[in-house]
């Protein structure tokens, strides 16, 4: 008997394996399975088991994930085990495999799934298990799929159906392929197949505008559609934003599934990923987007309007008129939860400026004031923090009407009038509300 990421597959001399194949039909048979196990040292000192097997499959590598999962899954009418990462960019879903195993310090599974003819490489799909105190451990799933056929681009899909949350991270990417993507979601959650109850759309800031289309697309009544906008920097940044939504909708049975089970305090589970990138990159988790599943209408679409009613134009053009101020060498709009640029300018006499490593830096110096405020007594409320060293001064201004964003511009010390600098910059802050 083989074992894969989804159950137990037989070989094919085994009498079982063949009964078992006899009655699910001639769209897939496993041949063989070849395993190696590494192991490696994470960042944080643990020893890790690196598992990679490859499955020889003939016929549809899609419907065997759903026959395996069916067969070998008792969980399925309930949401307790499975998240999905599906990212078209390959952009953040396989980082945060990798920070969830380093931190927990549990192996990652890998599957490839090879043509039997040809020994080409269909898909990649890995997994990784986080352990909770009180529950069997959380599986998170990420396929990354190497064959252009329709079937294969079909095993995503085939890992979502059974999942209880697919979080579906949205790089910068082209209208058109964003379009193509959301209208193949639409249609496979309307397939007879398809069982997974919340579905999470983060979108990076620069696609934000199409918050407002995913949303107005006509649903499934059942499915919990939520529309997030998030400057993603980091692996932990992302996680942590799928997290979050997970501890609100944890408890939403499958279709057709069981009675809605309780759902457990938000603090049962043990592994929110706040250090698995340098400081620099921003360690916040992501804010929760989501009610209680019992507050929400079954047909509802969430749309994470916080983050999105920042106007670009609006940004924009507070930017360049800050950029007209004498001696400013540059000047930013940052997510403080994340350290993110979201819009920035910058003089030409200043092209040695890291404006983006500037912007992490003062995220951190932010923080550590607000923490210095409560600890006083005075509130997390911070307005204006200005740095000067040798050669400028660096003006951090907090944005009243988002508390999340400020306002960094530094300025050439020896042109520039600070007392009038800062008139402006205050300008600027409320352009932005």
């Amino acid at each position: 008997m083989l074992t894969s990421l989804f159950g137990d597959l037989g070989s094919p001399n085994d009498p079982r394996g063949r009964a078992r194949r006899a009655a699910e039909g001639p769209d897939f048979a496993a041949t063989a399975i070849l395993e190696s196990t590494a192991t490696e040292v994470s960042d944080q000192g643990h020893m890790v088991d690196k598992h990679t097997r490859d499955l020889f499959v003939t016929g549809s590598p899609s419907e065997a994930i759903r026959q395996q999962l069916k067969a070998t899954r008792a969980d399925l009418e309930t949401a307790t085990r499975q998240i999905t990462l599906f990212d078209p960019a390959r952009m953040w879903a396989s980082s945060v495999i990798k920070a969830l195993s380093d931190a927990s310090g549990q192996p990652i599974e890998r599957l490839h799934l090879r043509h039997q003819n040809t020994l080409a490489t269909i898909a990649l799909i890995e997994r990784t298990a986080l352990p909770r105190r009180v529950e069997d451990p959380l599986k998170v799933y990420h396929t990354d799929v190497r064959d252009s056929s329709s079937d294969a681009q079909s095993i995503p899909v085939a890992l979502m159906e059974s999942s209880h949350l697919t979080a579906v991270v949205i790089a910068p990417m082209p209208t058109s392929a964003l379009e193509q993507i959301v209208g193949m979601l639409n249609a496979a959650a309307r397939g007879a197949n398809w069982r997974c109850p919340t579905l999470l759309f983060m979108l990076s800031t620069p696609v934000a505008q199409m918050a407002p289309r995913i949303a107005a697309m006509p649903w499934p009544e059942r499915l919990n559609v939520m529309v997030t906008t998030e400057p993603m920097t980091s692996a932990s940044a992302v996680w942590n934003n799928v997290l979050n939504v997970w501890n609100k909708v944890k408890g939403v049975p499958q279709w057709d599934g069981a009675e809605l089970r309780a759902t457990l305090g938000e603090n049962d589970f043990p592994i929110k990923v706040a250090d698995l990138e340098p400081p620099i990159t921003g360690k916040v988790a992501a804010r929760a987007v989501a009610s209680s599943p019992a507050d929400k209408p079954a047909t509802s679409v969430r749309v994470d309007a916080a983050r999105a009613s920042l106007d670009s134009t609006r940004m924009l053009r507070a930017l360049d008129q800050l950029m007209q101020v004498e001696g400013m060498l540059a000047c930013c709009v940052v997510d403080s939860s994340t350290g993110m640029v979201l819009g920035s300018q910058r003089a030409d006499e200043a092209d040695d400026l890291n404006v983006e490593l500037a912007a992490a830096t003062h995220t951190e110096v932010l923080k550590a004031h607000r923490r210095a405020s409560r600890e006083m007594g005075c509130g997390d409320r911070v307005d204006e923090i200005i740095v000067t060293h040798a050669r400028r001064h660096q003006v951090l201004r907090t944005v009243t009407a988002h508390p999340e964003l400020f306002v960094l511009a530094v300025l050439d010390k020896l042109r520039t009038n600070l007392a009038l600098a800062r008139f402006k910059i205050m300008d600027a802050e409320k352009a932005l509300s």
